[in-house]
Order: C-alpha cells, then sequence, then structure tokens
C-alpha cells in the first residue's frame, strides 16, 4: 500500500478496558471493582481464573472470559482500549505489560515497583496511586473520554516495545556507540 493512502487507513476502533492475571487480592480486584463502583462507562474484559472469579462475573461492568489461548489473548489485545493493572507490581518484570506493548495496548497501572519505570504518564500509559480505587477510576474516566489520546498511547507502548525489547542491543554494540560518543565528545 502506497504511505499516502496508509494514513488514512485506520486501524480498527479499539474500546473497552482489559485485565489479564490470576483473580485474587494480590491482583489489586478489590481496587478494580471499588473503581468500577465509582465510574460505571467503564467496561473491562478479564481474562483469567482465581478465588475471586464469582464476585468479578457479578460486577455489571465486567464480561469475565476465563482462560484463554495465546492467540486469543493477542487478539483481545489488540481490541482493547486499554490494559488495567491495579496490583502492587511486585513483579521484577510483568510480562502481562510487555505483551500488551507488543500489541499497542497502552497501559493502566498502579504506580509502583517495575510499572514506574515501564509505563510512563500521558505516553504510554497513564498511573495512579497504588489502592486507590478513587484514582484509578478517574484515570479510567479519562481513558474512556479520550480514545484518540489512547490511541496514541498505544503507538508509543508499541514503539517502546521495539526499542527496548527487540532491538540488537549487543555489547558490540554498545561499545561502538561510547566510542563514537566519546570521538565526537573530545
Amino acid at each position: 500500500m502506497r504511505p499516502e493512502l496508509r494514513r488514512l487507513v485506520r486501524a480498527p476502533r479499539r474500546s473497552g478496558g482489559l485485565f489479564v492475571g490470576r483473580l485474587a487480592g494480590e491482583a489489586g480486584i478489590d481496587t478494580l471493582l471499588e473503581a468500577l463502583d465509582l465510574f460505571p462507562g467503564a467496561r473491562i474484559d478479564v481474562l483469567g481464573t482465581g478465588p475471586q472469579a464469582e464476585r468479578l462475573n457479578a460486577h455489571p461492568c465486567v464480561r469475565l472470559v476465563g482462560s484463554c489461548s495465546r492467540p486469543e489473548r493477542r487478539q483481545r489485545m489488540r481490541s482493547a482500549a486499554y490494559l488495567v493493572v491495579p496490583a502492587d507490581g511486585r513483579e521484577p518484570l510483568p510480562q502481562t505489560v510487555i505483551e500488551a506493548f507488543a500489541n499497542a495496548l497502552p497501559v493502566i497501572a498502579a504506580r509502583t515497583g517495575a510499572l514506574v519505570e515501564l509505563v510512563e504518564p500521558g505516553r504510554n500509559g497513564l498511573l495512579f496511586e497504588p489502592g486507590s480505587a478513587r484514582d484509578l477510576a478517574r484515570r479510567l474516566a479519562w481513558a474512556e473520554a479520550f480514545p484518540e489520546k489512547m490511541r496514541q498511547m498505544g503507538e508509543c507502548a508499541k514503539a517502546d516495545y521495539d526499542a527496548r525489547f527487540l532491538a540488537d542491543w549487543s555489547p558490540p554494540t554498545l561499545f561502538g556507540e561510547r566510542r563514537r560518543i566519546a570521538r565526537h565528545a573530545g
């Protein structure tokens, strides 16, 4: 396709949120449900299983999908507008966030742990105060009100994924770059 036509072709419209993970207290389920009570305008698809599945399934803003295959999860990430990560961020390198970035999906996450390093507010996602349902509800409301901004953040998330996780950062490349910079600085 010619470049000038590619700009005119829009990607399919993304909508709603997505939660992927174990359905347990440590995943931030309480915070998510309370935030959805405060802002019932969000719709969240939930992928996962666990002890709080019944509680999630009873909430009117949640559609419980359960467990699914990797290709189905990827497809759901490509159709959602944002990924919600209400957990406290104890995981050193959250695979779900990296997978979201790979699928051009911006992330709304608690401001803790490695999530602070990965999510740049306003660029590839949004951060909220850990455990604050009110702050999460504000971020959900903002994401629903500004779908085009979220789409742009998704593009940045994909660019970050490509740069951080796909780039060839071998030692010769890094040391060669340092030598080049030193030559130009000296």
